[in-house]
């Protein structure tokens, strides 16, 4: 009886205070962003009259757009914006066949105007500047199965977005990076980093991304698993772009990984979990990179155990803070999932702030996986970090353009 009359109690008070807002109601949206778009590229083009996409989302679902044309000086403005909680918007455009994405902008009550300047380059069909800073191959031992990890640092050292060659694709745009063949027998592929489902095609070379190249880094993670036979397996893999550092790491302290290529290194341990690893540098388009290995999973058993839970996206997705620690180059640094990461700190650097947000977001999947949150709560707490993590990476990309 006391729960009814408090819900009788609650819906009272909600239309009362209904009833004596009428003007908050019907106040009109008075948000603003404005902005400019910059080109990054020394001698580029016009930047007037390109039209520029507002799309605005609640939590991380898309609920409009709307398009300006930017100025003569570049310069554009979006009035008649939402300040409600809630709300937040992204600038899109597409210029000269590459995509760019500002950083997520969100309005307060108390801040009506929100300003943004989108970087944007002359484009290429060339891939002359493209190369891969660091690449690194980790194996997984399962229950007769292998999962391969791979993760690359691509670098556009250029000031221009290299959207491909040849005839455009069915994703509307062309063929761009160059990936490695997967076997024959692979299964569960899956993409994480910059990649976007959708975006990547395969044909009889492999595979190859559609989404343009700009200047800077482009992080770049998929996973997939092989079976094996007998304990041994001959990993192969081919070269397209001139790669600085190769790291190749096989889980097993008995593990027997061999290559003609790439130099021995130590048994790295990593939480308890043992990896046998093979390093090179310098590799060539047109080399492939063998690896023999034999000695598996010798236990009989999976290795990958609880050290390792969550699906194969929540795997990628933590394994890119290797990437934003090492950045364009420095030693071999490898940190495996945090069981207990912190919550995200606003001070500290924006490289410490990208991968405090990753491991955030890995805790947030294992948590609404193993039920320990509700999914509105999962939803919105990852909407909020996804949109951080967005805007640091985006403005890691600004700045680097104009420096």
């Amino acid at each position: 009886m006391k729960t009814v009359i408090k819900c009788v109690a609650l819906l009272l008070a909600m239309l009362l205070f209904s009833l004596s807002s009428p003007a908050l109601a019907a106040e009109p949206a008075s948000g603003v962003i404005e902005g400019q778009l910059v080109n990054g590229t020394a001698g580029g083009s016009s930047v007037a009259g390109q039209t520029v996409t507002l799309t605005t989302y609640i939590g991380d679902a898309e609920t409009g757009k709307s398009a300006v044309k930017s100025g003569a000086d570049g310069r554009f403005v979006f009035n008649g914006l939402s300040t409600a909680s809630g709300n937040s918007y992204e600038v899109k455009l597409r210029y000269q066949e590459a995509d760019y994405t500002g950083r997520r902008l969100s309005l307060a009550d108390n801040e009506t105007t929100q300003s943004t300047t989108l970087t944007v380059y002359d484009s290429t069909d060339s891939d002359s500047a493209i190369s891969i800073t660091a690449a690194h191959t980790i194996i997984y031992l399962g229950a007769g199965n292998l999962e391969v990890v791979e993760y690359l640092i691509f670098t556009n050292a250029s000031d221009r977005s290299y959207v491909g060659s040849g005839e455009i694709t069915s994703t509307g745009s062309k063929r761009t990076l160059k990936l490695p063949p997967l076997p024959a027998e692979a299964t569960d592929l899956q993409y994480g980093g910059e990649l976007i489902v959708g975006r990547v095609l395969p044909d009889s070379n492999g595979l190859f991304d559609t989404s343009a190249v700009l200047p800077g880094e482009k992080l770049i993670a998929y996973s997939y698993k092989v079976s094996y036979n007998s304990g041994s397996y001959k990993f192969s893999q081919k070269v397209y772009y001139p790669i600085a550092s190769y790291n190749f790491l096989v889980q097993g302290e008995t593990t027997k990984a061999t290559s003609s290529r790439l130099s021995p290194g130590q048994v790295v341990d990593f939480q308890g979990i043992k990896f046998v690893s093979l390093s090179g540098s310098a590799l060539a388009p047109g080399e492939t990179l063998n690896v023999q290995l034999s000695g598996l999973n010798q236990t009989g058993s999976p290795q990958t155990g609880s050290s390792r839970s969550g699906n194969q996206q929540t795997i990628i997705l933590v394994a890119l803070i290797l990437f934003l620690v090492l950045g364009a180059g420095g030693g071999f640094v490898y940190m495996m999932k945090k069981r207990n990461p912190q919550p995200v700190s606003l001070e500290g650097s924006p490289e410490q702030l990208k991968r405090q947000l990753l491991l955030d977001l890995a805790r947030l999947d294992d948590d609404f996986e193993s039920g320990k949150i509700e999914k509105e709560t999962y939803t919105k707490l990852r909407a909020e970090r996804k949109s951080q993590l967005v805007g640091l990476m985006q403005g890691s990309k600004e700045e680097s353009g104009r420096e």
